[in-house]
């Protein structure tokens, strides 16, 4: 019995527990609050989520954590065996993990009806049977830290807010092209990438009040999809996945090109400069301060390890879909500050670091 530490409204919890259900994988859901002296020892950080197996080993980041996993699965992998959709997945995966971020908090807490649901769903799992705080009182605390650390703190204002609403309309509009097509984003079986879209999609954009209903009339291809990912098996026929990029997961490779990867460029800079805060461009829309992360730093690294291993026939598919200025930080040799993360390799068990410091945008 896996003992996974997190939320039922978790953005990251959400990605985890759909893995967990697909493979069969019993686990016991458990609140951070209340264990974070546990989870420091063990993991080194109280973030959501982290677990914790029958021998004492600790485990966090759901993407080493989902890769381990798939290590001793002996049925079909997650993880598309051709190198050009494997880099592909492994792309959206950090997309949906470090830029969908953004508009899933603001619609969380700068929407009114959805701060209520979203304070109360928080108070009711991790806070009302481990601390001694008044409902009223705690709730407020919620409402305050959440809006002004993870979106004002990350960025949103009323000069980006259109942007960052329109990022998740795109996002939409490109999986209802392709759920119309297919009902996995590959083919007939879930990949890592379907899993790391549950992560927003079903926890976030899929439950809070506001999204979800731009979902269910926007894109209700991606509505079915997110309870289709939420009940699904493995075939055990094995995966019949797509052999070349169409032209609906194209639109979305350039999409994260404009975005993620921009972002990630930006951070790496503001990171070797020694910035908490820096300003970025994204598809030419100006944030101002918002907060460097190493942990991205680190993200970036990954991606450009996984090009480097392309062979030249993979690269030169890929140069076709990825928008080459901002896409170029794959490829173009530009050198950055290390990260210094996991130096030796043994994520999902290493003593994790938080994407913003502390855990929440620094001031």
């Amino acid at each position: 019995m896996m003992r996974v530490y997190g939320c039922k409204i978790s953005y990251y919890t959400g990605k985890l527990e759909t893995y967990l259900r697909y493979r069969s994988i019993d686990y016991q859901n458990l609140p951070t609050v209340g264990n974070e002296r546990k989870l420091r020892v063990g993991a080194g950080v109280v973030q959501m989520p982290v677990v914790e197996l029958d021998d004492g080993r600790w485990l966090t980041d759901t993407t080493p954590i989902l890769a381990w996993l798939e290590s001793e699965q002996s049925a079909p992998s997650i993880y598309p065996e051709d190198p050009t959709l494997k880099f592909v997945a492994n792309l959206i995966e950090d997309y949906a993990d470090e830029w969908l971020w953004r508009p899933a908090m603001h619609y969380r807490w700068n929407y009114r009806a959805d701060r209520n649901y979203a304070a109360q769903a928080l108070y009711d799992d991790l806070i009302a049977n481990n601390r001694p705080i008044p409902r009223f009182i705690a709730i407020q605390i919620l409402k305050s830290r959440q809006l002004n650390g993870f979106v004002r703190g990350d960025g949103v204002t009323a000069k980006t807010r259109e942007h960052v609403e329109q990022t998740y309309l795109t996002a939409l509009d490109c999986l209802q092209a392709i759920f119309e097509r297919r009902p996995f984003v590959f083919g007939d079986t879930p990949t890592n990438a379907d899993f790391a879209l549950m992560g927003p999609m079903l926890r976030h954009f899929g439950q809070d009040p506001t999204p979800t209903e731009i979902m269910r009339n926007r894109a209700p291809a991606v509505y079915e999809w997110v309870a289709r990912m939420w009940n699904t098996k493995p075939n055990q026929k094995g995966p019949k996945l797509i052999t070349a990029i169409d032209q609906a997961l194209g639109d979305l490779l350039v999409e994260i090109s404009q975005t993620h990867l921009a972002q990630l460029r930006q951070n790496a800079h503001a990171y070797g400069k020694n910035l908490t805060r820096y300003d970025q461009t994204i598809q030419d829309c100006h944030y101002v301060q918002v907060p460097t992360s190493r942990y991205r730093v680190w993200c970036l690294e990954e991606l450009q390890r996984a090009w480097t291993a392309l062979d030249d026939d993979t690269q030169t598919k890929l140069h076709h879909f990825l928008s080459p200025v901002e896409a170029s930080v794959l490829w173009d040799g530009t050198s950055f500050m290390p990260s210094n993360y996991d130096r030796d390799k043994t994520a999902p068990f290493n003593q994790a670091i938080n994407v913003f410091g502390r855990g929440v945008p620094p001031r």
